[in-house]
């Protein structure tokens, strides 16, 4: 979804975020974002806290199992095809 909102830039280089973007991206205060430069320009990525991260993560155990899964289901295929 295309959005556009022209903020103002402080003498401290500071910026505010629009609270539609905050609301979306769920930034709140004291939250970091990312600011990368590509050729396309400037984009902010928001950085998701560490306990976020720990609660939607999967352990060592369960990707070696999605991995092992995934390898049978690809050679199911292959047998079925070739």
């Amino acid at each position: 979804m295309f959005f556009e909102k022209n903020v103002k830039v402080t003498n401290h280089g500071m910026i505010n975020l629009p609270a539609k973007i905050r609301q979306e991206y769920h930034i709140k205060d004291g939250d970091y974002v990312s600011i990368i430069k590509d050729e396309d320009g400037i984009r902010l990525i928001p950085i998701l806290p560490i306990k976020e991260l720990k609660e939607n993560s999967v352990s060592v155990e369960e990707m070696r199992e999605e991995l092992t899964n995934s390898r049978k289901h690809e050679m199911e295929l292959e047998s079925r095809n070739g």
